[in-house]
């Protein structure tokens, strides 16, 4: 029994042993999934339209071009202009700081001007920096020459072109109150001047060089530098400069704009003349003459017959600069005259021996008035740096003011005169004054 159950585990135990599973083999299949980005490149050309600015642009065709809108000078081209361009009412002319303007050299009744029409508006303002420069075609001036000082003009070249004319709506010294601006064609509407608003604007000029101007017209006219006809006090004119004009530097017709630092040299007439019973204020003001120059002033009174519009100037802050040794003309030191009204003040005349003042109005000067009035011409603070005499000085006008007149007196160092460090932008100081 016992060998039994032995025999028994034993045939258990190969069973066991027998029903035993291989081990097995697991095979497993990882599916990778990878995600390509192609980038393709293509190159697409685009034409730019491009837009190429002119190195000029002419303004006109040699007659008469009007401007009637509102139009914009740039300062990154030439402007030539060629005939008369008329800003006429309503029309808005505005240039660029920095801007150069050229004028054909039609001659006579050809000769290009700018004029600027009762009722037109012209903004020139440039910057001491970037003046805004008017002169003639032949003048080789471009924006290369950062300084704005010509290669090739020189103070002395006058009466290239026209010149630049501002008419306004105030009030004119002449009986009806109106006229026709001399200089250009007569009977138009747009060049009469004359009017009632002394408010009037008719834009402004600031930081403005205008040079080799004042062509002499078919009729014996003449285009001055800067021209203003009943001008309104709501202009500006600031910062103006007038070099080689073969007419007067500025001639003012009546009304009652204001300028202020005021440069003129080498003139053919006069630098300053005033006519029409002007009524504004001129101050701070620089001339240097030539030897045939006029005089530093002509001031006229009112042509109105009533003498209601007599107008009543101030003139002040004034140095004059002759030329040494001059004898081609020696009486450059003033003349008043035709009723002038108005004040002339704090006047420094340097390098002028020899000159005498050509004439003062005996119907209105008075020796003791001190404030603008009805028919009185005043005097204050004149000083001459000279070796003359003061009753050489004057010389010409002894009857009228006598030979020592308190207002006037022989210096040898000025405290009058005007402040030329605000002209140092100008052609005239750098060429003479550094």
């Amino acid at each position: 029994m016992k060998n039994k159950i032995y025999s028994l585990i034993a045939a258990s135990g190969f069973f066991l042993i027998s029903c035993e599973k291989d081990p097995e083999t697991v095979y497993e299949t990882i599916t990778v999934t990878e995600t390509v980005v192609v980038t393709e490149t293509e190159t697409v050309t685009v034409e730019v339209p491009t837009t190429t600015v002119p190195e000029t642009e002419t303004v006109g065709g040699g007659g008469i071009f009007f401007i009637d809108d509102s139009q914009i000078w740039t300062n990154d081209r030439i402007w030539i202009m060629n005939g008369k361009v008329v800003v006429r009412n309503g029309g808005v002319l505005t240039i660029e700081e920095g801007t150069i303007v050229k004028a054909e050299d039609g001659q006579g009744v050809d000769a290009t001007a700018l004029v600027i029409a009762k009722g037109g508006t012209l903004y020139a303002n440039g910057t001491a920096s970037n003046p805004i420069v008017f002169t003639d075609k032949a003048d080789q001036l471009s924006y290369s020459n950062t300084d704005r000082l010509s290669p090739n003009r020189f103070a002395t070249d006058t009466g290239k072109w026209g010149g630049v004319i501002m008419l306004g709506q105030a009030t004119v010294g002449e009986d009806g109150g109106e006229d026709d601006i001399e200089g250009i064609a007569t009977g138009y509407e747009w060049t009469k001047y004359g009017g009632s608003l002394d408010a009037d604007s008719s834009g402004s000029l600031n930081y403005v060089s205008i040079r080799h101007s004042g062509t002499a017209l078919g009729n014996g006219d003449e285009i001055q530098g800067l021209t203003l006809g009943g001008v309104g006090s709501g202009t500006t004119v600031t910062n103006v400069e007038i070099v080689g004009s073969d007419d007067d530097g500025i001639e003012i017709f009546g009304g009652t704009v204001n300028v202020t630092n005021l440069t003129i040299w080498a003139q053919s007439d006069d630098a300053v003349d005033l006519d029409e019973g002007y009524a504004g204020t001129i101050d701070n003001v620089a001339v240097q003459m030539k030897a045939s120059g006029d005089n530093i002033f002509e001031i006229d009174g009112t042509e109105d017959s009533t003498d209601a519009l007599d107008g009543q100037f101030t003139i002040k802050n004034v140095t004059f600069i002759g030329v040494a040794g001059n004898t081609e003309k020696t009486d450059q030191l003033g003349h008043w005259k035709s009723d002038a009204t108005g004040t002339t003040e704090n006047v420094l005349y340097t390098t002028m021996d020899g000159q005498t003042i050509e004439g003062i109005d005996s119907d209105t000067y008075d020796a003791s008035a001190t404030e603008n009035a009805v028919n009185k011409l005043i005097f204050k603070n004149f000083q001459f740096a000279t070796t003359s005499t003061l009753a050489s000085i004057l010389a010409n006008t002894e009857s009228t003011t006598g030979v020592a007149p308190a207002w006037a007196s022989v210096v040898s160092t000025g405290t009058v005169g005007a402040d030329t460090s605000v002209m140092s932008w100008t052609m005239w100081y750098k060429l003479t004054q550094q």
